[in-house]
């Protein structure tokens, strides 16, 4: 009787090795690994899931005491509070989907060597969890903003509004791929994994997160937007406040390095994931 396989499975070397079509027949899967990495981050915990607004919060909270009130750092006519807070929210999802998978591959290998899925299942289910949290995130951010709406230090921007979801969704990309791309190495090479711990936390201080690039001297504008982020950070500002500008040539440099990480990443995890449970 002639059949036909739903699923093949051979060791033939594939440089390109994506199915967005078996990704979406996985799509329960990816949602109970959501679920499981929800509770383990939020189980047992007094405040739960304000935490994710916490720490934003706070963090936003010492930048603004350290570098607004102490060292009256400039935040192009906005309060320095709001003008952090919508660098941080963007960073901190870019750091969290890049940091929640440097390490994807050595933390699920117990599950990986069991059965049959994809394996993009597990970043893509870290990812939606960080964007999860970005949109809590946001929520509370929109209130500051109508806020300081309301006593008229900041204008409405209208339809740039719409220009911070590409923004969120290229960062998030760039920071899962790039954190596969670790994860794959981190395989062989596991002092990668608390480097990149380390270089995230430094990026973001070549980011545009508690400085605006407008008091920057050229030379030192030239080495923040070698950065990718940087021209998402100061768009997505742009976006919110008003303030600031977007810089189109750093905007087509950090969507070209989006999509070429975002390919090396999936021919990297693709390579990798056949045979790394043996390594490990």
């Amino acid at each position: 009787m002639d059949s036909k396989w739903q699923v093949e499975i051979d060791g033939k070397p594939k440089l390109w090795n994506f199915n967005l079509r078996e990704l979406w027949q996985f799509r329960s899967l990816i949602w109970m690994l959501y679920k499981r990495n929800y509770s383990v981050q939020y189980k047992q915990t007094v405040l739960g899931p304000f935490w994710m607004i916490f720490g934003v919060v706070f963090n936003t909270g010492i930048f603004t005491l350290v570098f607004g009130y102490v060292g009256n750092m400039d935040s192009d006519g906005i309060p320095y509070f709001l003008f952090c807070l919508s660098g941080n929210i963007i960073w901190t999802l870019f750091a969290s989907c890049f940091l929640g998978n440097t390490r994807v591959l050595m933390e699920n290998a117990y599950l990986f060597g069991k059965v049959y899925f994809p394996r993009l299942a597990v970043p893509v289910a870290n990812g939606l969890l960080n964007m999860m949290k970005c949109l809590i995130q946001l929520i509370v951010c929109a209130g500051v903003w109508a806020y300081y709406l309301i006593r008229g230090e900041v204008v409405f921007t209208g339809l740039p509004l719409l220009g911070m979801i590409p923004l969120l969704l290229l960062s998030s990309f760039m920071g899962t791929s790039l954190g596969m791309i670790i994860s794959s190495l981190t395989v062989k090479y596991r002092d990668l994994g608390h480097v990149a711990g380390i270089g995230v936390q430094g990026l973001m201080y070549v980011s545009p997160v508690l400085y605006p690039v407008s008091q920057l001297s050229p030379l030192l504008k030239r080495i923040v937007y070698l950065n990718p982020m940087s021209a998402f950070v100061e768009a997505f500002r742009y976006c919110l406040t008003g303030t600031g500008s977007i810089y189109w040539p750093g905007m087509v440099y950090g969507v070209v390095f989006s999509i070429v990480i975002t390919i090396i990443g999936l021919i990297l995890f693709g390579k990798t994931e056949k045979n790394f449970v043996d390594i490990v």
